[in-house]
């Protein structure tokens, strides 16, 4: 690699942790590094004292895609799912629930749970058990 290329690699994530800290985000909960052309962030992206908005999340977005040398943004964040359609950014908070063992599991903006299979069953066993638990409640 070029020196060249070492230099705008730093100055890119000096001008990431300014945009960063410019919106008042927690530096300890979150990576950055840029690599290639690209941007890589993850961890939580909060402030230290609260949460941000969706649309406080996107102007972070903007302003680290409109920085120079950056060509792509990849997000994987515990608390955001940031995803790039076409010329916009989607932007949605993550919902955190307690997975089986008590630690925080991440679901996406949707209601579905991961479910662990301990035993394989017979399917007629399984459906059978969903019969009693369904006439159970009603």
């Amino acid at each position: 690699m070029r020196q060249d290329d070492q230099v705008s690699r730093y100055e890119v994530n000096r001008s990431v942790r300014m945009v960063i800290t410019r919106h008042d985000a927690d530096l300890a909960r979150i990576e950055y590094s840029f690599l290639g052309s690209t941007v890589y962030l993850s961890g939580d992206l909060v402030r230290p004292n609260g949460e941000f908005s969706a649309q406080e999340v996107e102007n972070i977005v903007r302003e680290l895609a409109a920085l120079p040398h950056v060509r792509g943004l990849q997000f994987d964040l515990n608390n955001w799912l940031v995803d790039n359609s076409g010329d916009s950014w989607q932007v949605n908070r993550i919902r955190k629930t307690v997975g089986l063992q008590g630690a925080p599991t991440r679901t996406g903006i949707s209601d579905e749970t991961t479910l662990v299979i301990e035993r394989e069953e017979d399917l007629q066993t399984v459906l059978d058990d969903i019969g009693v638990k369904s006439k159970g409640k009603s």
